[in-house]
């Protein structure tokens, strides 16, 4: 188990406390704990726009059969975020110290249905972060409507 700085595990503790939970918590630790080292917090955004979509269509897929309108689009959406995630993860984790690299290698860049379960749960986080995101702006521009009337 990995140790994270105060700040990654206010986020994380927050996350968890927020309702869903997080289902890869100590992956998105290692995401966020990376970029923050890094200065890439753009590969964050990106990871979380592409997961918010995952999660999306993935909730969709579930309630609709092959026959669904859309469904062939949808299915291509949700599978074209999730090659996206796989490039990010690739990309980002590949100069990663090698036990880290190597996890996750092992539970989302695999081709097979394990590997899809595993970016489907690390998709739920990153929609969890979304909702945090959007929950922030929100608050804030409310706060400032407040302070114009």
């Amino acid at each position: 188990m990995h140790t994270f700085s105060s700040d990654i595990e206010a986020l994380l503790t927050h996350l968890d406390e927020r309702g869903g939970g997080l289902r890869k918590r100590s992956d998105i630790g290692l995401l966020f704990e990376h970029a923050a080292e890094a200065g890439e917090a753009e590969i964050i955004n990106r990871l979380v726009f592409n997961g918010k979509i995952i999660w999306s269509t993935y909730g969709l897929l579930k309630k609709s059969t092959e026959q669904t309108d859309g469904y062939a689009n949808l299915e291509r959406e949700f599978m074209q975020a999730v090659n996206d995630v796989r490039i990010l993860i690739h990309d980002f984790t590949s100069t990663w110290q090698e036990e880290h690299r190597l996890r996750f290698e092992e539970t989302y860049l695999g081709m097979n249905q394990g590997t899809i379960r595993n970016i489907v749960d690390l998709a739920h986080d990153f929609a969890e972060i979304k909702h945090l995101q959007q929950d922030a702006r929100h608050s804030s521009g409310n706060g400032q409507d407040k302070d114009k009337a």
